[in-house]
């Protein structure tokens, strides 16, 4: 017999299990704090290519990503010609070179009158290198370093990245660790600048060195592409081989500019997530990768179209590798994972035949600057360099002659823009003082007051460059800027493509907004739209 209060017992318990979701879902929104907090930059990945090799990709890597994420395809950047270490910058910062002190990988030093990386730094010693490096030339803040702060010091926060600017722009100033591949001992380095070097990754260096695996290793076509996706007018090649030893030592450079150092990144992430626990304690973590899928050696696409398709294949595969990793150990429920690409910031392409008109040649333009400058205002060396399509003058010589420096500027770039070739000049007190025209704007926005030079050159269509008269000639510098994605995939996110362009600046405080936490400091632009789920 049917006990009278059953069916009320069996109502209130149902009651009682949707009351009990419903609050357990609202805490859930409350919260809405993640274990862990992935950000992956792609270097040179290209949106138009990705999109052209998406029926290629495999599940669970990159297609997981485009599915189940927020999409924006067309992130641009509102200055001439970023490299990759200005754009990684942007991404992180929200902000451009002008306000977080990175313009490019390289700067020129006036005192050494040499380049050098935009983050060297001699007062503090290397981990496993030689080199000496720190965040601090970063102006500001970075999403790591806004996580480190609202998390009270408690998160975890590490970067890797092939190269040692990539790693500290994605560590910032205040993560446990940044990692980076030595271009001569081929081990995992980092800097004393950053405060926790795992012993775990000791041994990893110690026990499992890159070149115990690259004395075999061979980067091969992974399958025969008829007609090449990404550059379908380009001649197919019969396949391609690539090795990493030359003259019986590892080449650690060619190392990084194969997919193989996708490899070795996503496999360090592993140790992180497991040997390391990352994600898994009581406060949330962030892993900041950098993947390279550029072209073979960085040289010019059109040399290497079939292994650069492969990159992309390739790269989709270490992501698919790194989100089984964390599926499994943390669990994608509970990761948020953003995914930025530079775009294509490589300038050199195959020049056409026939289309070069003529060659600058940097000393040569130097040394009659000089010239004209000691007709104009006496015996003087006033010119002390050409680095980077910057013309250095000498500020203490220009001093010791009673000068204006804005007016030795103005008169050295109406003698520059004489010269065959010479689009335009703009001087420094230009970039610094005037707003006339949107050109100088984009100028501002790319320029660092501490490494800038006096002069910016830029050259018209078809002509090259070389800094002497018997130095290797460059090929001729594009200037159409390729868009990268940016993709946010976070459990409480809709999935959607936005084909509006965005600018780069944005993409920091919207992924801020989505782990809650406050945008970088030198950010200025407001967070993107997005739809919750």
């Amino acid at each position: 017999m049917k006990h009278p209060n059953s069916s009320l017992l069996t109502t209130t318990t149902i009651l009682l299990f949707i009351a009990a979701n419903a609050l357990a879902a609202e805490q859930k929104g409350r919260s809405g704090v993640p274990k862990l907090i992935i950000g992956i930059t792609v270097d040179q990945l290209r949106t138009d290519y990705l999109y052209a090799l998406e029926s290629q990709l495999g599940e669970g890597g990159l297609k997981t990503l485009l599915d189940k994420g927020v999409v924006y395809e067309q992130v641009t950047f509102d200055v001439d010609n970023p490299d990759a270490t200005a754009a990684m910058a942007v991404l992180a910062t929200g902000a451009y070179a002008f306000q977080n002190g990175v313009p490019a990988r390289e700067v020129y030093n006036p005192q050494s009158l040499r380049r050098q990386s935009v983050f060297a730094d001699k007062d503090y010693l290397g981990n496993f290198t030689d080199a000496n490096y720190s965040a601090r030339a970063l102006n500001g803040t970075t999403l790591a370093d806004e996580l480190m702060t609202a998390s009270d010091n408690t998160s975890r926060i590490y970067s890797i990245a092939p190269d040692a600017e990539a790693a500290i722009i994605g560590a910032g100033h205040t993560a446990n660790c940044a990692f980076w591949i030595d271009d001569k001992q081929g081990k995992w380095a980092s800097s004393t600048y950053f405060r926790n070097f795992p012993n775990y990754v000791e041994r990893k260096n110690k026990n499992q060195p890159l070149a115990y695996h690259l004395s075999e290793a061979v980067w091969e076509s992974s399958r025969r592409y008829e007609p090449l996706a990404i550059m379908p007018y380009h001649p197919l090649a019969n396949g391609f081989s690539h090795v990493f030893y030359q003259h019986g030592q590892p080449d650690y450079r060619r190392f990084k500019s194969s997919p193989l150092v996708n490899d070795a990144i996503v496999e360090l992430s592993r140790i992180l997530l497991t040997t390391g626990s990352l994600g898994n304690g009581k406060n949330t973590d962030m892993l900041q990768l950098t993947l390279y899928c550029g072209t073979w050696m960085h040289d010019c696409p059109e040399k290497y179209a079939e292994e650069l398709q492969d990159m992309y294949l390739r790269v989709d595969r270490s992501v698919k590798n790194l989100l089984e990793i964390v599926d499994k150990q943390v669990g994608l429920d509970n990761t948020v994972i953003y995914l930025t690409g530079t775009g294509e910031t490589n300038t050199l392409h195959q020049e056409v035949e026939g289309t070069r008109v003529g060659t600058f040649t940097a000393s040569r333009c130097t040394s009659l600057l000089n010239s004209y400058l000691v007709s104009l205002y006496g015996k003087g060396n006033y010119v002390t360099d050409f680095a980077d399509f910057q013309i250095y003058l000498d500020h203490r010589a220009i001093e010791q002659q009673n000068l204006k420096l804005s007016e030795v500027q103005q008169a050295a770039a109406e003698f520059v823009m004489m010269f065959s070739g010479v689009e335009d000049v703009v001087t420094q007190y230009q970039i610094l003082h005037q707003d006339v025209n949107e050109r100088i704007k984009r100028m501002r926005r790319g320029y660092d007051r501490k490494s800038g030079g006096d002069l910016v050159v830029s050259l018209q269509p078809g002509w090259s460059f070389k800094y002497k008269d018997n130095s290797e000639e460059r090929p001729q510098a594009r200037h159409d800027f390729a868009p990268g994605p940016a993709i946010i995939m976070a459990p409480h996110l809709k999935a959607e493509r936005i084909s509006t362009p965005v600018d780069a600046t944005s993409i920091a405080p919207t992924v801020a907004r989505t782990i809650r936490i406050r945008a970088p400091s030198g950010c200025k632009t407001a967070p993107l739209a997005t739809k919750k789920d």
